[in-house]
């Protein structure tokens, strides 16, 4: 049986070419502590973090003064969400979030008294347009905008640069767990405050490994989430007011770094455009396909719209459970099933409490990979 990995929304696999024969290496040759001490092993793990610094930067627009590494997406939301929002601060966010941005709300609405607004959109699937998330903005006085980058629950884009430009001034942050790297983004363009991503889904890195970028004014306010060890200062007690220091306290996972920059390295030379057009060719093949069978329903597919490669689906009077289950054990087909961490976007679209399939593309699927799914769904329904 020919296996098939279709769940690049949880995690790309296998990553871009390059990245465990560089990690490999670091850890063989040269797996120092970066920015403590002056020896040649130190010099060398310093050198791998910047540079990986520099690569995930200008593949996504980023001034590398005020790029952060860290150990992933949820914990960088964590951060600017803890350290923004204080007692009775109101913020609006689109009603297409992750639980990394909705538990940490919750959490501070029950601790802090943030007032959470959801702007539940007139788009069927969800997708807020720039007016109305400034028409919520501009109800009551706003802290602050949370929006996703695209839903990894239907894969649509959603237009943040529209998004900041309607509700400015005041600052947006994006969670770009599933933009970065399947489709393109410039963040000193899109007028965002800040843009958060993991290094180990559309980016083709290693887990554990994330990143923060920040604009000026964000870069002097945000407090560390974590205090300790930096490398620099450490004459004193208190953390270093400069960037990156000031959010990187600790012993970074540099391992992570060197496979995070290799993979920068691949997709830049790759381009970011040419994986998208490559993942959205798949996604329409497979949602043509699978649109002519009976019962099955596609959940935020539409032609003509910017999206990733994801394409969710349910069968009517079959258990999505059930189904992945033999989609994966009968046909070697490997799909997320259920809510994808994202209870609010599916209560949106309409599928919770069950959820959808989910199958996602990336730069290594081929055609007949759709092709099988479309194949191997058709034969379950027969």
């Amino acid at each position: 049986m020919r296996r098939v990995y279709l769940d690049h929304g949880a995690t790309s696999f296998p990553k871009a070419p390059g990245v465990a024969a560089a990690m490999a290496a670091f850890l063989d040759e040269a797996a120092g502590s970066p920015g403590r001490g002056g020896h040649r092993f130190a010099v060398a793990a310093t050198r791998v973090v910047e540079d990986a610094r520099e690569r995930v930067a200008g593949l996504l627009g980023g001034d590398p003064d005020r790029t952060i590494l860290g150990p992933g997406a949820t914990f960088f939301l964590n951060a600017l969400l803890l350290g923004m929002l204080r007692e009775g601060n109101r913020v609006v966010v689109s009603a297409l979030e992750h639980n990394s941005v909705m538990r940490p709300l919750r959490h501070l609405a029950r601790e802090r008294g943030v007032r959470v607004r959801v702007v539940e959109a007139e788009d069927p699937w969800g997708v807020p347009a720039p007016e109305e998330m400034a028409a919520a903005v501009a109800e009551e006085p706003t802290r602050l905008v949370v929006v996703t980058h695209a839903s990894n629950v239907t894969g649509e884009v959603l237009p943040v640069a529209a998004i900041a430009r309607a509700v400015a001034p005041v600052p947006v942050v994006v969670d770009g767990a599933q933009g970065a790297g399947s489709v393109p983004f410039d963040f000193g363009a899109s007028g965002a405050a800040a843009y958060v991503a993991s290094g180990h889904k559309g980016l083709l890195g290693p887990t554990g490994i994330g990143v923060l970028l920040v604009d000026e004014a964000l870069a002097r306010d945000l407090p560390p989430l974590v205090r300790g060890g930096t490398g620099s200062r450490s004459e004193s007690e208190e953390m270093p007011a400069f960037l990156p220091d000031r959010l990187e306290a600790g012993t970074p996972n540099t391992v992570g770094a060197v496979g995070l920059g290799a993979a920068c390295t691949w997709l830049a030379e790759r381009t970011v455009e040419a994986v998208a057009a490559h993942e959205l060719a798949l996604v329409r093949r497979a949602a043509e396909r699978l649109a002519a069978l009976p019962r099955v329903r596609l959940h935020g597919w539409r032609e003509n719209r910017p999206r990733t490669g994801l394409l969710s689906f349910t069968v009517e009077g079959l258990d999505v459970g059930e189904l992945a289950a033999r989609l994966d054990r009968v046909h070697g087909l490997a799909m997320r099933v259920g809510l994808h961490c994202a209870p609010a976007a599916h209560r949106r679209i309409g599928t919770f409490p069950s959820g959808t399939i989910r199958a996602g593309f990336g730069p290594f699927n081929v055609p007949a990979d759709a092709d099988l799914l479309a194949d191997a769904v058709a034969e379950e329904l027969r």
